[in-house]
């Protein structure tokens, strides 16, 4: 009978070891993957660009540049329209916001109330369909059926109303990013606030018809209630990604007429890629990221996860 030599014996210890390490840390290994790839598009980028928000030029050796100060922030709000795009962008946000959360809500529940349920697919596909033109395409068409000359839009104010159709891009430039945005996105609000109303048990809706609740009532004291968490999971989802928003804009005006439109995502574009201020671009990316972050902290602080759901 032969015996493990001590070789043998020495490799079943450290493969033993090697289980047990497994074994013990299993959560971990399973985890490590998305912290390094969190930390790749994330933590990396973002210290990157602090770094080079207090850097004169970027230069291979991180550790020759010259540091700066808060030179390129004060550059940012004095020189580079920082403070202009901040409330361009905030206007936009709100407005836009405003629309679609009002917008999505009224469109889902005229759908929940269709009693058809081939129309009830119909209404959501049509529904559905501006949220499915990509940001660049839907600048091009809105380019087009805009203009003052070729536009359909314009020749439809004017043909079936008294009124003269304005110059959009020229006379309305913000009111008309804020209405292309809100008919590019109303349709995800709608299908989120669908989706929650299908959800409100018919006995809480029946309970107030036979009180004698008026349907005005029933959605303001009973519907919308129970639709707290839908409706403040979906706002914060939309309100973060209109804070994103450069392509549909860019398209459609390139921030002007003069900086009309200059969100601050343009702006960030144009300090660094046209007016080759790195420095001027990072300083204002981290003071976005900064107000942000801080702007939905407090909105879940005041309202909350568990408020919602109380």
């Amino acid at each position: 009978m032969s015996t493990p030599t001590q070789t043998e014996t020495a490799n079943q210890t450290a493969l033993g070891r090697v289980r047990d390490l497994w074994n013990d840390y299993l959560p971990y290994w399973f985890m490590a993957p998305m912290v390094l790839v969190m930390v790749m598009i994330t933590f990396f980028p973002g210290a990157y660009d602090l770094y080079l928000s207090v850097i004169a030029e970027p230069t291979f050796n991180v550790f020759e540049a010259e540091f700066v100060g808060f030179q390129n922030f004060e550059t940012a709000f004095t020189r580079g329209g920082a403070f202009h795009s901040f409330v361009i962008t905030i206007t936009v946000v709100v407005s836009a916001l405003a629309l679609e959360t009002a917008l999505g809500f009224v469109l889902a529940a005229l759908v929940a109330g269709v009693d058809s349920g081939k129309a009830k697919s119909f209404y959501r596909v049509l529904f559905i369909i501006p949220m499915a033109v990509a940001p660049v395409s839907l600048a091009t068409i809105g380019r087009i059926m805009l203009n003052s000359e070729i536009g359909i839009i314009p020749y439809v104010i004017e043909t079936a109303t008294p009124l003269a159709a304005p110059n959009f891009l020229s006379e309305v430039p913000l009111l008309t990013v804020i209405l292309l945005d809100t008919w590019n996105w109303t349709p995800f609000m709608f299908i989120i606030f669908y989706a929650g109303l299908s959800s409100v048990p018919d006995t809480l809706v029946e309970a107030s018809r036979v009180d004698g609740a008026p349907l005005w009532r029933r959605y303001v004291h009973v519907i919308i209630p129970y639709m707290k968490p839908v409706v403040f999971v979906a706002t914060l989802i939309r309100l973060i990604d209109l804070f994103r928003t450069f392509g549909v804009v860019y398209g459609l005006t390139n921030g002007g007429p003069g900086t009309a439109t200059q969100l601050v995502s343009i702006n960030i574009y144009e300090q660094m890629f046209i007016n080759n201020q790195l420095g001027v671009a990072a300083a204002i990316a981290i003071v976005y990221l900064v107000l942000v972050v801080a702007l939905c902290n407090i909105i879940i602080a005041k309202v909350g996860f568990e408020g919602v759901w109380d």
